[in-house]
């Protein structure tokens, strides 16, 4: 089976964690599950429920840190080239192109954040310029960045699988942030540069403020080769060599470099990653408050934990939840045996702790 995780952070996790990670495979990238399905019906793709089969859930522009996007000009496999090209425009263009790396432009930014909640997953505006149209896939997937390593609709485990998930990227996004920076201090840009790119940001009221030039996605020249310093010119060069840099470290290494915030992240990381392996079930159990219940023929369908992974159960099961009153867990099982003559095997009862239907007691009022 294909590693979940990139070639490095691969490497990285297998140091950092006691074991593999499982992979989700219920967020399926190339049937995407949040599509609609294939029945001619051109109103479903407008459905709040989909996403849109040209977009998937591709509607973010990466934060690509310099030593991936090194990573991905050094990668001449056949299977990048169309990757490789599309980063190459990206550095070609200029905008948002530091020696940090290659950020979101402000346009992008302005578009996205205004209307995530309608849009992520359905605009084409926002499609990501790494994705293969004629494939429906990412063209940097061997060095996607934290963000799209660690984002899935769906989880196997439920809550617990993206608890650990959300951990891992912030635990990565620490990794990127700060090799980026030793990467930037290591290959001495400059002093203007770094003024440039590490000084107080001009604001207004608070706010940070944007020039014409951010808006209408260009380039001033003068700020431009003031950010590169030494460097500009070599951009390329530069990510490059960033790339070989952060290859050489142990994760040992990383640990130190990065300081106080990976240590902490990484045990939090473990100790998410102990509870995505284990599952055991507690042994009293409570119904948790139901968020969202659309109720159909025999089943009802309920939103708990997260609106792209919803969970169908049979209409007589969701009648029996509050029967999980907080008693130990075998009296429920024998009720539900007696006078429903309802069986519930440890699977089903583990997927509603995994989906938040039910809970211990002291967590299901949370």
């Amino acid at each position: 089976m294909a590693s979940v995780l990139p070639p490095l952070y691969e490497t990285w996790m297998a140091q950092a964690l006691p074991g593999p990670i499982p992979a989700e495979t219920r967020a399926t990238c190339q049937q995407c599950a949040m599509c609609p399905p294939a029945t001619g019906d051109a109103a479903s793709v407008f459905s709040p429920e989909y996403f849109n089969p040209q977009t998937k859930c591709c509607t973010y522009l990466p934060r690509l840190p310099n030593f991936l996007v090194g990573r991905i000009l050094a990668d001449e496999t056949l299977e990048m080239e169309r990757g490789r090209a599309s980063v190459i425009q990206r550095i070609g263009k200029g905008v948002a192109v530091t020696p940090l790396g290659l950020a979101a432009d402000a346009h992008f930014n302005l578009l996205y954040h205004a209307g995530r909640e309608a849009t992520f997953g359905k605009s084409l505006a926002l499609r990501c310029p790494h994705y293969l149209e004629e494939d429906g896939l990412c063209g940097i997937w061997r060095h996607r960045e934290a963000t799209c390593v660690t984002w899935f609709c769906k989880h196997v485990r439920g809550a617990v699988g993206m608890r650990f998930w959300h951990t891992l990227h912030r635990l990565l996004g620490i990794v990127e942030e700060s090799l980026a920076r030793w990467c930037v201090l290591r290959l001495e840009v400059g002093s203007e540069a770094l003024c440039q790119l590490f000084g107080p940001k001009p604001s207004l009221d608070g706010r940070p403020t944007l020039e014409r030039e951010q808006l209408d996605g260009m380039v001033d020249p003068a700020r431009y080769q003031a950010l590169w310093g030494e460097w500009a010119g070599r951009e390329h060069d530069f990510y490059r060599t960033s790339a070989a840099l952060v290859e050489a470290l142990t994760w040992e290494e990383i640990s130190a470099l990065c300081g106080p915030d990976l240590l902490i992240l990484l045990r939090l990381t473990q100790e998410a990653y102990q509870a995505l392996v284990l599952e055991t079930i507690p042994p009293l159990l409570q119904v948790r408050p139901l968020k969202e219940i659309r109720v159909e023929r025999n089943a009802c369908q309920m939103v708990t934990y997260c609106t792209t992974d919803p969970l169908r159960l049979p209409a007589a099961l969701v009648a029996a939840l509050p029967t999980f009153d907080g008693r130990p867990l075998e009296q429920i099982r024998d009720d539900l045996a007696d006078e429903q003559h309802m069986t519930l095997s440890d699977a089903l009862i583990r997927k509603l702790v995994d989906f938040e239907v039910l809970a211990a007691p002291d967590a299901a009022q949370s």
